[in-house]
């Protein structure tokens, strides 16, 4: 009764346009299977197919496989005029069976793979730093070889340390000093080793010993040798830039 009803007023209701057709009406209706079994798989998805891919039957490997099959009933014949697609050329050289001459093989072959159907990849951000805090605090942990836990000893900074480093703009200025690892070779003397005074104008030899522009050139006309480790220097004498350098930078930290 109350369909009746409904179905009255909705026939005798005023309509706003007498242009209305009543042909543009939408109706929806839905056709049973029939079937008591739920709609979807039947092992609720536990053999379901990963269909973010590509098709199975469209990606590069199918694509590449049908290709093989059209140059293996192509192969002896003349070429007979007809467009088979882009991939399915005849090819007058068959390719070595290698990566490089596209191998059928699902994983080793030229060009994209296909990716597994049955592969769920799952993600888990690991936040924990498992270290070992006896190891990391004394050096020394009962636990030995078999501790499951990280044996490192290096430091590093929190997050509240980072911030307050960036607040006051001094985060990442000395980082290439600070993993700078030096040298002995590196080490520069203050002082000429002819004049035991502060450089002028310093010149280093082939074999990295330093002494000022003049006094080199004065120890040459007598030895053409170097006057520190007596080796031969054939005349060459260039400008130490690096020690230069360090003398600025020393210069201006003393000031």
């Amino acid at each position: 009764q109350t369909r009746r009803c409904t179905k009255e007023r909705t026939a005798y209701a005023p309509s706003s346009s007498d242009d209305e057709d009543p042909s543009k009406e939408i109706g929806v209706t839905y056709k049973s299977t029939r079937s008591a079994k739920p709609v979807g798989p039947e092992d609720m998805g536990a053999t379901a197919v990963y269909e973010l891919d590509t098709e199975k039957e469209k990606d590069a490997q199918a694509i590449f496989e049908r290709s093989q099959k059209i140059q293996e009933e192509l192969r002896g014949k003349e070429d007979d005029k007809i467009y088979r697609g882009i991939n399915n050329y005849q090819k007058y050289v068959k390719p070595k069976d290698t990566s490089m001459g596209n191998a059928s093989s699902g994983m080793v072959r030229k060009g994209p793979i296909r990716a597994p159907e049955h592969l769920r990849a799952t993600v888990r951000w690991d936040y924990q730093p498992d270290i070992c805090k006896d190891y990391k605090e004394t050096g020394f942990c009962g636990f030995g070889d078999s501790c499951k836990f990280l044996h490192d000893r290096s430091d590093y900074k929190h997050g509240w340390q980072i911030e307050r480093e960036l607040d006051e703009g001094r985060y990442g200025v000395n980082d290439e000093e600070n993993y700078e690892v030096s040298s002995d070779e590196e080490d520069m003397p203050f002082k000429c080793f002819i004049c035991r005074s502060s450089f002028k104008n310093p010149v280093v030899t082939k074999c990295r010993h330093y002494f000022c522009e003049s006094c080199a050139l004065q120890h040459y006309r007598k030895s053409q040798r170097c006057y520190v480790c007596d080796k031969q220097t054939n005349g060459v004498f260039n400008p130490a830039k690096e020690l230069m350098a360090k003398l600025e930078k020393h210069k201006g930290e003393e000031e």
